[in-house]
């Protein structure tokens, strides 16, 4: 009797410390493959943000350059629809040559006197930002708060079959710098996709770019944009340009403010790390089970032997 306390007490003994020689292991796994990936996003998200930026670049120069053009200040300049619908050839063949040099879907500008909207094919209309919801960017970038004189907005092109795309709206200033009225540049939306995805499939990551609200700006999913919305408590606490490390339920992310751009990019690593935990830690699940296994089967196996010999 004496003999199987002795023996359930070493099999308790045992037991206890590889559970907790796992336990010590699961906590170093989880320390260790929290710094290797929280690197590793770093990594990926720094070069993510640093390639869009130098995507986005070149129409953010392009734009506040063209709005500093004296042609374009003329252009606009008109302070009746007969004074701009008589430079309208010339303000389509001006905007025709930037579009055409560049390579964008679109290069409009707007009259902030006669609403006159100006693309490659002349006026295209009129804008009516207090009766037109349509036209509600108009009036959008006018009660921006930010001292860029650009902004970048998410709209549908009606003029190139309702296509989604990236504006860059910017202000245009006459020499007393008062405001009178815009031009900017159109970036179809499928060429910053094709960017994103290519990111998602070399990285393994779900790449996002959020307003101030987590509302979805730019997804490889194009249902997602400007529908869905990540949920991020106060995205303020995010906006110093510090790229930020996370740990939730559903993976890792990180979530950098881009200036430049006015948004924040989220790049989600989902399952990565429970993935990595559990390949890890399964070789030693495995073995702390065969070592109880055969620790049992040994004392099973010496009861059988000893009640032998006692019936002997």
């Amino acid at each position: 009797m004496n003999r199987k306390k002795l023996g359930a007490a070493v099999v308790l003994i045992v037991c206890l410390c590889m559970v907790g020689s796992c336990y010590f292991t699961y906590e170093r796994t989880i320390g260790l493959l929290r710094d290797e990936y929280e690197n590793e996003l770093r990594i990926e998200s720094g070069m993510i943000s640093s390639s869009i930026d130098n995507h986005f670049l070149r129409p953010i120069t392009v734009a506040e350059t063209v709005s500093k053009d004296v042609t374009m200040e003329r252009i606009i300049k008109s302070s009746t629809k007969e004074e701009a619908e008589a430079i309208e050839t010339e303000a389509g063949e001006y905007l025709k040559s930037i579009r055409d040099g560049f390579g964008y879907a679109m290069v409009y500008a707007v009259s902030d006197e006669t609403m006159a909207f100006f693309t490659e094919d002349g006026i295209s209309g009129y804008l009516d930002p207090d009766n037109d919801e349509r036209d509600h960017w108009y009036t959008a970038y006018q009660e921006k708060e930010t001292e860029k004189i650009y902004q970048l907005n998410v709209d549908t092109d009606e003029i190139k079959d309702w296509e989604l795309s990236v504006f860059i709206n910017t202000g245009v200033f006459d020499k007393e710098g008062r405001f009178i009225g815009l031009c900017g540049v159109g970036v179809n939306m499928n060429e910053i996709q094709s960017m994103v995805e290519r990111f998602e499939r070399i990285y393994d990551v779900k790449v996002d770019l959020i307003d101030k609200n987590g509302l979805i700006m730019v997804d490889s999913d194009i249902t997602r944009i400007q529908k869905d919305v990540i949920e991020i408590d106060d995205l303020t606490l995010y906006s110093d340009g510090e790229c930020y490390f996370e740990i939730g339920e559903s993976g890792t992310r990180t979530i950098t403010y881009m200036d430049e751009l006015g948004w924040y990019l989220v790049v989600q690593n989902q399952g990565a790390m429970d993935t990595g935990i559990y390949s890890l830690l399964m070789p030693s699940i495995i073995i702390f089970m065969i070592g109880i296994i055969l620790i049992i089967a040994v004392f099973v196996f010496q009861g059988i032997s000893d009640n032998r010999r006692i019936n002997k």
